[in-house]
């Protein structure tokens, strides 16, 4: 793939142009930001989408990428692939529940996103993906922002999740669910609901009432309606709170859930 140096001509003319920068992202599907204020290069897709919407053809200078030095020691070739291709599993299963709640898919990236000040949490994603697939997620943090991205660039990565189950694009317009592999396994599910409820959920205690709660917020229904039926295979009875919210209440399954689920979230929380 062709790659172009970003030149002022080329930042001026995004700055200037009659769309706001949060219009042409949304237009071109990717952030123009980062060309205005933190890339020096551009994909040949992203400069042929620029100059059609902006109605204007920039010259600018291809640069020659070394591919193999860039991509590391995982790298053999232009064409590499992830030196471990990971068996299902239970953390396979878990890191499958926190992509369906926090992290999305592209065509040769994987992203989670995350709050930066949750560095424990952090830590505790990056070595589930290094034991799983020997690799280091990239970390991307906002600084007047809490947060925090969590990346890796790798389509062998990508098409590795689809095979298990994933979906690529937007996850509530594909209506993405809980694999069947991971439904069928008890094991595989406990997993996939705590990874869920580490990135879509909360444990948190009700003051007025004096009792611990677990919530499951989700704006994917279909991915709603799963995660209840799954809990409830469990043994959980999370009842719906509204539209986009399941809630579990019983102080005894409450109990259970933390003590046989073991979410991150309930660390330090004492039932």
């Amino acid at each position: 793939m062709k790659r172009f140096i970003i030149n002022n001509s080329l930042k001026n003319e995004i700055v200037n142009s009659t769309y706001s920068i949060r219009k042409l992202s949304n237009l071109l599907g990717f952030e123009v930001k980062n060309i205005t204020n933190k890339n020096n290069t551009i994909s040949e897709a992203h400069l042929i989408k620029l100059e059609s919407i902006l109605k204007r053809e920039f010259n600018l200078e291809e640069i020659n990428l070394n591919y193999q030095k860039n991509l590391g020691k995982y790298a053999k070739s232009e064409n590499y692939r992830l030196p471990n291709l990971p068996e299902k599993s239970e953390f396979l299963a878990e890191l499958i529940g926190i992509m369906l709640g926090d992290g999305n898919l592209y065509k040769n990236r994987i992203r989670i996103c995350c709050d930066k000040r949750d560095k424990e949490y952090i830590r505790y994603l990056k070595k589930i993906v290094k034991d799983l697939f020997k690799i280091m997620l990239r970390e991307e943090i906002y600084k007047k922002t809490n947060q925090a991205y969590l990346y890796y660039y790798n389509q062998d990565l990508v098409n590795e999740f689809v095979k298990f189950g994933l979906l690529r694009g937007d996850k509530i317009k594909q209506q993405v669910t809980i694999p069947s592999w991971v439904k069928e396994d008890e094991n595989y599910s406990k997993r996939c609901i705590k990874g869920l409820i580490d990135t879509d959920g909360c444990v948190y205690r009700c003051k007025r009432e004096k009792s611990i709660y677990i919530k499951f917020t989700n704006f994917n229904k279909t991915l709603l309606s799963d995660f209840k039926i799954l809990t409830k295979k469990l043994g959980y009875s999370f009842a719906k709170a509204n539209s986009k919210n399941v809630c579990l209440y019983r102080k005894d399954e409450v109990k259970k859930f933390i003590n046989d689920v073991k979410p991150f979230r309930a660390i330090g929380i004492v039932v």
